[in-house]
């Protein structure tokens, strides 16, 4: 993708609480605004505007999901200032009234209240840096071919040193890493195809200010408190495992934080088989 468009969309990501117009993420792509909307829709397949305001809808349909909040609150973060314009935009693009999604959603929570996994536990995060490198579709195939476009940008890494040598000596090994699969979309909300995984590694500060010149994508991972339930096998049991994790923590004494899930994979350096890999799922708790 063009990485002007892709910073727009990191942008918008970001600022989805905050009046989007198409002057300033014009401004951010260093695009004139005439050309900045026909190439992010060529690139993106809809128009800054339509990205925007589906992401605030998607985000509004998990809200709906677990009610933790009222509707007016929903409706007011999702950038709607009465009920009406809310549930016209709602049922366009979710084919149904907030309502009767909410409804068919309990069905789903109850499906994973009595599943047996692992203890879950409540974990305490450090804020750390990451070098990532996302790719759009389903979880199952995204998720391989983005840790194989990161593995290869690391593994070009030693071609770029002899051109243009580091400034320090950069330790990106098990021991100094943490490989994390960040999740943004839920797959029973978000079309398949937009979909957002990014295969991350979080090393130290330095080292992700040092890649960064290399042409590496980065960012912060927030840190807080997090509800943690891990698991090992394949994408069946994972989905289990998610499922379990979100019924526990809506039937707590906890709201969900507005950041993405991650996964975090152990020994993920090692283990060529990925069913036989330990994987914790981080879900961001209030």
């Amino acid at each position: 993708m063009n990485p002007q468009i892709q910073k727009v969309t990191y942008y918008i990501e970001n600022h989805l609480d905050d009046e989007l117009d198409l002057m300033t993420l014009a401004k951010v792509a260093g695009y004139s605004h005439f050309h900045f909307c026909r190439i992010f829709k060529l690139h993106i397949g809809e128009s800054a505007m339509s990205y925007a305001t589906r992401l605030k809808l998607e985000r509004a349909a998990s809200e709906v999901m677990y009610a933790q909040k009222s509707m007016i609150e929903i409706a007011l973060d999702a950038g709607y200032q009465t009920p009406t314009g809310f549930l016209k935009a709602f049922k366009a693009r979710f084919g149904t009234t907030p309502t009767a999604y909410q409804k068919s959603s309990l069905k789903l929570t109850n499906y994973y209240k009595d599943t047996k996994m692992n203890s879950i536990e409540i974990r305490e995060r450090e804020a750390v840096d990451v070098v990532f490198v996302r790719e759009l579709g389903n979880y199952e195939k995204s998720s391989d071919i983005a840790w194989k476009r990161l593995s290869q940008k690391l593994n070009d890494l030693e071609e770029k040193f002899e051109k243009n040598p580091p400034s320090m000596h950069l330790q990106i090994t098990q021991k100094h890493c943490e490989a994390l699969g960040i999740c943004h979309d839920d797959p029973q909300i978000t079309d398949e195809a937009n979909i957002r995984y990014d295969a991350a590694l979080a090393c130290g500060t330095a080292e992700v200010n040092e890649l960064k010149k290399y042409d590496f994508e980065t960012k912060t991972v927030v840190g807080g408190k997090y509800a943690v339930i891990s698991y090992m096998g394949n994408y069946n049991v994972a989905e289990e495992a998610w499922g379990a994790l979100y019924t526990w923590i809506d039937k707590g004494d906890y709201t969900f934080r507005d950041e993405p899930a991650f996964e975090k994979y152990i020994d993920a350096f090692g283990e060529k088989d990925p069913d036989k890999i330990q994987t914790e799922i981080y879900v961001p708790i209030a």
